[in-house]
């Protein structure tokens, strides 16, 4: 009877045992599954508070950052190629890349600028730079103008495009007689120091004094026409270009946007406050 008291006891002490350490043990879970269960509201209004206060403050930076809107227009071009590999990639990629290094060309910049100050919009060259990105899709040059209205944006990228069009066909035209006179100016060159010249027929009929003639003539086009044509190619046509459309929702600062910003910020707070205060409850208990 004795022994079975004894062994009673100890299976009681360790079952004691046993269950403290279980209870220690699972607090810390208890308390951390506690935002997620019904026993624990404080935890819940924490988190609810520290949403609706930062939603509230990404209202309020929503009012005091105007939205900022992005317009889109289109300047379309061609190439023509040729099977004896007179145009190669290279060229090509050269002649497309001008294209958008000219956007801001004084002639360009100067007349979007006076079309501008004309509607009451005063622009200066570094605003243009701010506002605008330039970017290359294949054969197509996009102009992408920023601004807090959407139908100025879509304003000025489509006045910029149109003049820029304009301009490309301008340069165009002095580019074919660019062409056409270092064409002629290879011909005349080739009657003086190429006796087998396939021109040789042509080359007959002129003297030497009207050869000489002829080639100052052409190198004073040649120098006229150069910095006409913006160091276009005959190869290249600027088809067409495409206005831009009023865009209907900003790009940044959207209110929506930043009060749902806000909340999840909010949120993050929120967790991190109830882990702070349940890493003080434990040095408590401690």
């Amino acid at each position: 009877m004795i022994a079975e008291s004894v062994g009673e006891k100890i299976l009681n002490e360790l079952w004691s045992i046993m269950n403290n350490n279980q209870i220690t043990e699972s607090s810390s879970l208890d308390y951390r599954i506690k935002l997620f269960s019904t026993r624990g509201k404080e935890p819940w209004f924490i988190l609810a508070e520290c949403i609706i206060v930062g939603a509230v403050i990404g209202g309020l930076i929503s009012i005091f950052l105007k939205p900022i809107y992005e317009a889109k227009a289109l300047i379309t071009t061609n190439m023509e190629l040729h099977t004896n590999g007179t145009i190669t990639e290279i060229m090509l990629d050269e002649q497309i890349s001008q294209i958008g290094e000219l956007v801001f060309h004084p002639d360009v910049v100067s007349s979007l600028m006076e079309i501008e100050a004309a509607q009451g919009n005063m622009l200066t060259l570094e605003d243009l730079h701010k506002k605008t990105d330039i970017e290359r899709q294949l054969m197509n040059t996009l102009i992408k103008v920023k601004d807090h209205d959407p139908q100025v944006a879509a304003r000025i990228a489509s006045e910029w495009a149109e003049i820029l069009f304009n301009r490309l066909n301008e340069a165009y035209t002095h580019a074919v007689r660019l062409s056409e006179a270092k064409l002629m100016y290879e011909i005349l060159s080739s009657c003086i120091n190429d006796a087998s010249t396939t021109y040789q027929s042509y080359c007959e009929s002129l003297t030497y004094d009207q050869i000489q003639s002829e080639l100052d003539h052409v190198n004073s086009i040649i120098l006229e026409e150069s910095p006409k044509s913006l160091g276009l190619m005959l190869a290249l046509n600027v088809s067409q270009y495409q206005p831009a459309a009023i865009p209907a929702e900003p790009l940044y600062y959207q209110r929506g946007t930043l009060i749902l910003s806000g909340g999840g910020i909010g949120l993050v707070v929120g967790i991190l406050i109830n882990e702070a205060l349940y890493n003080q409850k434990k040095t408590h208990e401690l």
